[in-house]
């Protein structure tokens, strides 16, 4: 399923991950954390979080065994959406959601939560979890999400990041 958003050949789609999208997965996720979450966030942790070293095999495993969406523009990858699906713990959790500037503000993150919520909804889940960063906070309120307990500390890089455990009912 595609969703499109804008007019004109500019216009980006939502669309399921495949092979070959392995590294622009890669590059939009580091482009959205160096370029959008800066602002909220110490250049030291953007340097652990936003400069990693791309590994394609693991990109690969992603795609191959979970759920990925990419936001495309002009056969360009510009955001990126992980879905986590555990059938031992029978729970739903949003692993990454990140767009570029040049998408955000179009309703493709909207667009990749209501695939999420079809996936899991399909699955017999209530709701999918998430640990929401400080930069995404407001926009998953917005989508009705709900922090349900304090927030917790995450490591990345050896460096400390506080997050929102949050969910979303279905």
């Amino acid at each position: 399923m595609f969703f499109i958003a804008g007019e004109n050949m500019s216009s980006a789609i939502v669309r399921r991950a495949q092979f070959g999208d392995e590294e622009g997965i890669h590059t939009a996720h580091m482009k959205s954390i160096v370029e959008i979450c800066a602002r909220d966030y110490s250049s030291e942790q953007i340097d652990a979080w936003g400069r990693r070293e791309y590994n394609y095999e693991a990109k690969r495993q992603l795609i191959a065994e979970q759920n990925v969406w990419v936001v495309e523009r002009d056969n360009i990858i510009e955001g990126y959406g992980l879905l986590f699906i555990s059938k031992e713990k029978k729970s739903a959790e949003i692993g990454a959601l990140y767009l570029t500037p040049c998408v955000l503000g179009l309703g493709l993150g909207k667009e990749i939560i209501t695939q999420m919520k079809q996936v899991s909804k399909e699955l017999g889940f209530k709701e999918i979890y998430l640990d929401s960063t400080k930069t995404s906070k407001k926009f998953y309120e917005s989508i009705g999400a709900i922090q349900y307990k304090e927030n917790i500390q995450v490591q990345i890089g050896g460096l400390p990041f506080e997050c929102h455990p949050m969910r979303i009912e279905l």
